[in-house]
């Protein structure tokens, strides 16, 4: 597998990077490519002096590693991601897959390295945001809940700013609409700018509907949790193991463990897995191979009534009837 290595900050300019790294034709603000290593196109945009945000809209050619390695810490990155297959963040040998059915938005802070691994034939569209610390420190102060909070949340060395989740429908909407303007069109970059500040602004509302833990965090811990969520995802046919044995595989006591799987999933551990057994339920029911009785029985709940319970509570319509749409 190939690697590529990224060096940045949020002082960076990132058309140089890339096309140092990545090859291409700088066309103004857009970095143009069809070599071996991938195919279409960036576009970079300085959209004040301390936020930067990138279009990724590419196809891959060949098994990529690409590493991201932080010359300073002083930023903040947005990832929203839509792919068309799993992309993998990885830390050390552990990874969580981005994209369809796990994790399609990553924040993190810039005192974290980042590795992702593609695979050949992969479509990736990303929507990239830097924010200088400082900068995003102001945003957040001015939200008066979150004001109290924000010394505690930009003190490094109390926090570390990280979360691996998934996007809220709006701005899954937001991005799709965008995704539709063409390159060419006179009004792109009016467009980006207004895609960024409001896919910034749904980032700051969801501090206000998540719980904020405040907690320093180290590649170690986030290696362990990754590793946790992975071992949750294959056995997600199975009961639920308990905080108690899944803190013992972390190697971190019941309250560490699950302290930090809230922080960086933005979901309890149990509720993470009853999340994706339902998801997986979905799947199966529309497969359409198998009854409901026989989903529950394959995804061990205690009867077909808890399943359609909360079935229903997540999302709003009974198994059976929606098998029935299928």
């Amino acid at each position: 597998m190939k690697v590529i290595q990224h060096f940045y900050s949020a002082e960076t300019k990132w058309i140089d990077v890339l096309v140092n790294t990545l090859g291409g034709t700088i066309e103004g603000n857009f970095l143009i490519a069809d070599n071996e290593i991938y195919c279409g196109r960036h576009y970079i945009l300085e959209m004040e002096e301390r936020i930067w945000g990138i279009v990724i809209d590419i196809s891959y050619r060949d098994n990529l590693l690409l590493e991201y390695i932080n010359k300073k810490n002083n930023f903040i990155g947005l990832y929203f991601y839509l792919t068309d297959k799993d992309v993998n963040f990885i830390l050390d040998n552990e990874s969580t897959i981005l994209g369809k059915t796990d994790c399609n938005l990553i924040v993190i802070d810039g005192a974290l390295d980042t590795r992702y691994a593609v695979t050949q034939g992969t479509e990736v569209y990303v929507i990239c945001i830097f924010i200088d610390k400082e900068l995003l420190q102001e945003f957040v102060e001015k939200i008066p809940r979150l004001k109290l909070a924000s010394k505690d949340i930009f003190d490094e060395e109390k926090n570390t700013i990280i979360s691996m989740g998934r996007m809220g429908i709006e701005s899954i909407d937001l991005i799709r609409d965008f995704k539709k303007i063409p390159y060419d069109n006179s009004l792109f970059e009016l467009y980006f700018r207004a895609l960024s500040y409001n896919l910034i602004g749904h980032f700051l509302e969801r501090l206000l509907t998540q719980k904020i833990i405040i907690s320093k965090v180290i590649e170690d811990d986030v290696k362990s949790i990754l590793a946790s969520k992975v071992y949750l995802l294959e056995n997600v046919d199975e009961v639920f193991p308990g905080v108690e044995f899944l803190s013992h595989q972390a190697f971190m006591s019941a309250s560490k463990y699950k302290k930090l799987f809230t922080k960086i999933t933005g979901l309890s551990p149990g509720a993470f897995f009853y999340s994706n057994k339902l998801q997986r339920a979905k799947e199966l029911l529309e497969t359409g191979g198998l009854t409901v009785s026989e989903v529950a029985d394959k995804l061990n709940y205690t009867n077909i009534s808890y399943l359609a319970k909360r079935f229903n509570n997540k999302y709003g319509i009974f198994p059976k009837e929606y098998q029935s749409f299928l």
